[in-house]
């Protein structure tokens, strides 16, 4: 082999055992772990919520997915709820079930608890259009008591939608509680400051009945969600609460979520 031959293959050889060593500094080592959950969601989630000068109160991890036409029941909302609540662990015959129609869909939904108590509720949906297309999709709401168990639950979820359908979407939403009044003018402001700090271009805001809420996109998270043209990712709302004299603060990545 020429000797410009051995050269290229062994430059080749070398980035790829380079490769290979990060990726295995990031999995394996507690520095790269550590790297890895500087930069997860999640945390960027929680770093916009602590610069508010809120305090974290509550956690929760949404789901979304469309039903593949060729998954088992996928026209009966109770049987893919129920399919997404059993892959998720759930004792579905000890869960609450609740179903319900409406002019434009059935729905069913399951309440119960991951074995580690956390709460958790999944809704099955079916919207049926007058042209006889039937569209059926599966929603997860996971209230997570512990914080540093999100990574998990977002896997656990995302595995779990992965085998109902393809495209599934899986989000963090943090909310805390600000004791500071705030004007209206306040309000807006905050919430600007925060998603300006996130490094966010606002596509689209609300304000109205004491509440802000803008929604944009960051290059910091890795996926988004496109509709009507925008690209977004990220969504900070702030509500003033004038009887008890504060604010709550809510950011997440966006989920698609359906419900008729």
């Amino acid at each position: 082999m020429p000797v410009n031959e051995q050269r290229k293959l062994l430059t080749v050889f070398g980035v790829l055992v380079g490769l290979s060593l990060i990726i295995l500094f990031l999995l394996l080592t507690p520095a790269g772990q550590k790297l890895v959950n500087i930069n997860s969601e999640e945390t960027l989630l929680l770093n916009i919520l602590k610069s508010s000068g809120a305090d974290l109160k509550t956690t929760h991890v949404t789901g979304w997915v469309k039903v593949d036409n060729s998954a088992s029941g996928v026209n009966e909302p109770e049987e893919i709820a129920s399919l997404a609540a059993g892959l998720l662990g759930l004792n579905v015959a000890a869960c609450k079930t609740e179903n319900w129609q409406n002019a434009y869909a059935r729905g069913s939904e399951i309440t119960g608890a991951l074995p580690d108590g956390s709460p958790v509720s999944v809704l099955g949906q079916i919207m049926e259009y007058p042209e006889g297309n039937v569209v059926s999709h599966i929603m997860v709401n996971l209230a997570a008591g512990d914080y540093r168990k999100v990574r998990t639950y977002k896997k656990r979820i995302g595995q779990a939608l992965s085998q109902c359908g393809k495209d599934e979407r899986v989000a963090v939403s943090l909310s805390g509680w600000l004791e500071k009044d705030l004007s209206d003018e306040e309000l807006t402001a905050r919430a600007e400051e925060l998603m300006s700090g996130a490094g966010a271009v606002v596509q689209e805001r609300v304000a109205k009945d004491n509440l802000v809420s803008l929604t944009g996109y960051s290059a910091r998270f890795s996926r988004d969600l496109r509709y009507a043209g925008k690209e977004v990712n990220l969504n900070v709302a702030i509500r003033r609460s004038p009887s008890s004299h504060g604010a709550l603060i809510y950011v997440a990545s966006p989920v698609i979520l359906t419900e008729y």
